[in-house]
């Protein structure tokens, strides 16, 4: 080869790597136009799996409003039977929605869901400063975080008077008729329940239901929580603590569970306990509450609210439910209420078969936003509220009645979004309550006959003072029910699970049996529980975690 062949040969490959540096070069710059075009703000559907709810309607005006601010759109898987064989199903598969509602760790252990620490370090502001305070306490066992709380995050000062908690819940109807009665024992309330319901058999053409509970799945644990309340501890769970030692004592065989179920035993021999209550799924317990002929009910507001939505939207409001902190004896004081706290692992979890963690993370941070946060929680302004010529917000009597109609929030509201996603509560940075229904003059506008009859009645404001005047403050530990599950396989699970399954099956025959065969009934229970089921390996590992907890938060 000559050296101008040479030369004519270098000269092309030149050319050639020119101009391949020239398309890289170009497809970069295109790559880096397009991205900018794309910006954060790109459209993306979020699949969502949830442990209740109902589809919301397509024209839904608060979903439209998130799709046309944030691009956003939401796919929701929504359960459909067994909470425990849905999640080890979709455990089982390791494929997952983009979001899991957590509510307790068995979907963190289960590598399920990513640690957010980074993502919300390097793209979150607002969501690092909404949980500033609680972060630590948000901290898995690993050290990390896996899920955004979704209630009792509170900024500014608290300022509701509803009370959604624990409570022996009983019609309006049935306190009216008996003249507004200070009931205080769980005797007086089965026996104002009783006297209404010899006098009134049927409740719109169909039979009354004095007493019922939810006792479907995970649900269930309304059926043997009200020892724990009726002998004045508060809501720790499964257990009691005792407050010098830490040490934890599951109350399901202690004799308070025996006197409350005794009780159940006497009332159904009596015709007052819902017998269908041990055989109803989770909507067929919504149905019939729904009809207005359940007179009274243990549990906790949340699980049965949209029944007095829809009493109230037939007009019925007479037959919602009011709370009563109802113990044993009067020599005990209730412990119903207490501090607002975090509701540490419970909320939404991104799966680790999310698409694209770094959007729904930015799209959360955007969504705290406080005047975003504003309209999901007080609605649209111009149309669900507005400022008067003095910037004091407002309702009208229609919008007021649109906020309490459930039919029109389920076309209006992000309630199925809402209940899982962080929020604030409290009051926003000018004062103003997070729920504009707990402002004075618009509580008072919302306020309906029947309530203002219940709380001149009672000398009160609103549910929560029904239960306390003001609420108890927490222990260190508080609460036990939302520390870490035991390990899977261990002991301390497997007592747990043999126990729930105990409870499950046996509880029910014991308040449904005749009273002669209860003190056996309760004999072989009891021996299960601690015998067969070794339920002191659940107490031993409770026990060291309510000491962690003391250590790691004094």
């Amino acid at each position: 080869m000559d050296k101008k062949e040479f030369s004519m040969k270098s000269v092309r490959k030149w050319i050639v790597f020119a101009i391949l540096i020239c398309i890289a070069t170009m497809a970069f710059v295109g790559c880096k136009k397009q991205t900018a075009a794309k910006g954060d703000n790109y459209p993306i559907e979020i699949s969502v799996f949830i442990g209740s709810g109902s589809q919301p309607s397509a024209n839904n005006k608060i979903y439209k409003y998130i799709q046309e601010k944030y691009n956003v759109t939401f796919n929701w898987d929504i359960l459909v039977g067994d909470l425990y064989q849905k999640r080890g199903t979709m455990i089982a598969g390791g494929v997952y929605p983009d979001l899991i509602e957590i509510n307790e760790t068995a979907f963190i252990d289960a590598g399920a869901v990513i640690p957010l620490d980074e993502l919300i370090n390097r793209y979150a502001p607002r969501l690092k400063a909404h949980y500033a305070e609680n972060w630590n306490k948000m901290r898995h066992t690993d050290g990390k975080v896996y899920c955004l709380v979704n209630y009792g995050i509170i900024h500014g000062v608290e300022q509701g008077a509803f009370y959604n908690g624990s409570a022996f819940w009983v019609q309006k109807a049935v306190l009216k008729d008996s003249g507004y009665p200070k009931v205080t024992t769980v005797d007086g309330f089965f026996d104002m329940i009783e006297n209404y319901y010899r006098k009134n058999p049927n409740i719109n053409g169909q039979p009354t239901i004095p007493f019922t509970v939810i006792t479907e799945d995970w649900r269930a644990f309304e059926l043997w929580n009200p020892p724990n309340f009726l002998a004045g501890y508060p809501n720790e769970g499964n257990g009691i603590v005792n407050p010098d030692t830490y040490e934890y004592k599951n109350f399901f065989t202690q004799d308070i569970s025996k006197r409350w179920f005794k009780k159940l035993n006497e009332m159904n021999a009596k015709g007052l306990i819902d017998r269908s209550a041990f055989t109803d799924n989770y909507d067929q317990y919504l149905a019939k509450i729904s009809t207005g002929r359940a007179l009274s009910l243990f549990g906790q507001q949340w699980q049965f609210d949209t029944t007095d939505n829809a009493k109230a939207d037939r007009g019925e409001y007479i037959r919602t439910m009011a709370p009563l902190p109802v113990v044993f004896d009067n020599s005990i004081t209730p412990r119903y209420r207490t501090e607002t706290i975090p509701n540490l692992g419970r909320g939404f979890g991104i799966s680790v078969s999310a698409k694209d963690p770094v959007r729904i993370i930015r799209f959360l941070n955007d969504y705290m936003a406080e005047e975003n946060l504003r309209t999901m929680q007080w609605g649209i302004e111009g149309q669900d509220w507005q400022y008067n010529a003095q910037k004091v917000p407002y309702r009208t009597q229609q919008q007021r009645e649109n906020w309490q109609s459930q039919t029109w929030q389920d076309a209006n509201r992000a309630g199925l979004w809402q209940g899982m996603a962080p929020k604030l509560e409290g009051s926003f940075s000018d004062g103003y309550p997070s729920d504009l229904g707990d402002f004075y003059p618009e509580r008072e506008g919302m306020l309906r006959p029947e309530d203002r009859d219940l709380f001149a009645a009672y000398n009160v404001t609103g549910y929560a003072q029904m239960m306390a005047a003001e609420p108890k403050k927490n222990s260190i530990w508080y609460p036990t029910w939302n520390m870490p599950n035991p390990p899977d396989g261990s002991a301390a699970q497997i007592a747990l699970q043999r126990c729930e399954q105990t409870m499950k099956r046996l509880l029910p025959q014991l308040i449904l049996a005749p009273p002669a065969n209860f003190d056996r009934l309760w004999d072989e229970y009891v021996r299960e529980m601690e015998v067969t089921n070794n339920i002191s390996a659940y107490e031993q590992y409770m026990t060291t975690m309510v000491k962690q907890r003391v250590k790691d938060w004094s």
